[in-house]
């Protein structure tokens, strides 16, 4: 299991594993082992899902890029680091829910902002420096190595 929280950002991922028990064609005794992963991202009321690769993968090259950013320019104060992302979800309830990731600097320092904002108002937002980015990079790589492809039965329209 990982749980990690950090300022209203959390990772939880956790396995599962279920032992199966059949009979073979011989009528051998044989084990199987089937994995049920849950993996869950929230930035506050912001959640990606289980499975969701094109979000979770979208979060962590944000993290990727200002890292890398980050100690390029660590040398060079005052250079700055062009990131400014969005990642959107409809919410039936409370309407459009925006996560953004946008390099900030401060102080000569370098910062990144993750902001939520709900149908155009901001609701939660953190500035984290390149130790907190790393930190989160690990947790959700973490939790991202831990999914697996679903076994589905063959389909010849995708030829397997």
């Amino acid at each position: 299991m990982i749980d990690f929280d950090y300022n209203g950002i959390r990772v939880e991922a956790s396995v599962d594993n279920q032992q199966i028990d059949y009979k073979d064609a011989g009528n051998r005794h044989r084990t199987r082992f089937e994995r049920d992963v849950r993996v869950f991202v929230h930035f506050w009321d912001f959640t990606i899902w289980n499975g969701n690769l094109q979000e979770l993968s979208f979060v962590k090259s944000c993290l990727q890029y200002f890292m890398q950013g980050y100690w390029k320019r660590a040398s060079k104060e005052g250079s700055k680091i062009d990131l400014a992302k969005a990642l959107h979800q409809e919410d039936a309830r409370e309407g459009r829910l925006s996560l953004y990731f946008v390099a900030r600097q401060k102080d000569k320092k370098h910062y990144l902002q993750i902001c939520l904002q709900r149908a155009g108002k901001t609701v939660n937002e953190i500035y984290i420096d390149g130790q907190e980015a790393i930190m989160l990079d690990i947790a959700l790589s973490k939790a991202i190595n831990l999914l697996t492809p679903n076994n589905h039965q063959s389909n010849p329209l995708f030829g397997y």
